[in-house]
């Protein structure tokens, strides 16, 4: 069996359900690689649904989101395999 290495991620955090899920539904139609995790506290009290993407992608889905009329609450990094 093989160990995965822990790599960095950018998570961001929304300030609804219905945001957080409106969020992921647009960067995936983007094709971005983006996968729901639940809101780790360093990004505060927001909704329990954040959105974790690699790092290289956070520019584009700052834009997208934008785009779209989606504020982000607040943005993370984290590691996780």
């Amino acid at each position: 069996m093989s160990v995965r290495q822990a790599r960095l991620f950018a998570v961001l955090g929304f300030g609804s359900t219905h945001d957080a899920l409106d969020a992921e539904s647009a960067l995936q139609g983007a094709g971005l690689e983006v996968l729901p995790i639940p809101a780790p506290k360093s990004i505060g009290a927001l909704c329990g649904i954040a959105l974790r993407l690699p790092p290289e992608q956070l520019h584009s889905a700052r834009d997208c989101l934008a785009a779209e009329g989606i504020s982000i609450a607040a943005t993370s990094e984290i590691e996780d395999v």
